[in-house]
């Protein structure tokens, strides 16, 4: 029976595979399920609020693969983590850049995740120049940087700034200099593809499968 292990690759590329086949299995499979079909989203008249809510599932995995870790206990320490790699506010301010994760976490991807929409403090518009644009409230005519007051996505830059970020990841893991990302990309390849296991049979022949 024909399948496929990602768009352009079939299973005999993991059947004894480099540390190029496993990267070249990665990309192939975020470039084409993963980014193309965000980007045909937000470029599709009313879809782009769905491009943002597959977008956002990007933190918490980069950072599976960054830190050689499961995230099943911490989702979100991983998403943080993840998003406050990709995005920075404020003169690389660090703390600044987490807590405004956190809020994203909340007001983003735990509205998708758990009630199909982002929450009450996220907004979307194409018009600004920057992929994110956070707001605070005032308090005497000082912003108060204890609580996020709005969270304006523009769904395309919002893009471009996660798939240039995934560019340079890939270009890290080939270049195979760093050995930390390297070793902590095997380890999370080792834990999630289970290559090591045995084929897991669908338990009928292809001609039942293709009938029934």
């Amino acid at each position: 029976m024909e399948n496929f292990i990602s768009p352009n690759y079939g299973p005999e590329k993991l059947e004894s595979p480099t540390y190029e086949d496993l990267v070249d299995v990665f990309e192939d499979r975020m470039l084409y399920w993963y980014f193309l079909p965000a980007k045909h989203l937000f470029e599709t008249q009313h879809c782009q609020i769905a491009s943002v809510a597959l977008l956002v599932s990007y933190f918490e995995m980069i950072e599976i693969y960054l830190s050689g870790k499961d995230s099943k206990v911490g989702s979100k320490a991983f998403f943080v983590n993840g998003f406050s790699k990709v995005f920075r506010f404020q003169n690389n301010n660090q703390e600044l850049s987490r807590f405004v994760a956190k809020e994203i976490y909340d007001q983003v991807r735990c509205g998708f995740a758990h009630e199909a929409m982002f929450r009450d403090r996220v907004y979307f518009s194409f018009d600004h120049s920057q992929p994110l644009v956070i707001t605070w409230p005032k308090r005497n005519d000082d912003l108060d940087y204890s609580q996020v007051e709005s969270i304006t996505i523009n769904p395309s830059l919002f893009y471009e700034s996660i798939q240039s970020h995934f560019e340079g990841y890939v270009v890290s893991l080939r270049d195979g200099s760093d050995k930390a990302i390297k070793q902590a990309f095997q380890t999370i390849v080792k834990l999630k593809w289970a290559l090591d296991e045995e084929d897991r049979a669908i338990g009928m022949t292809e001609e039942e499968f293709c009938t029934t």
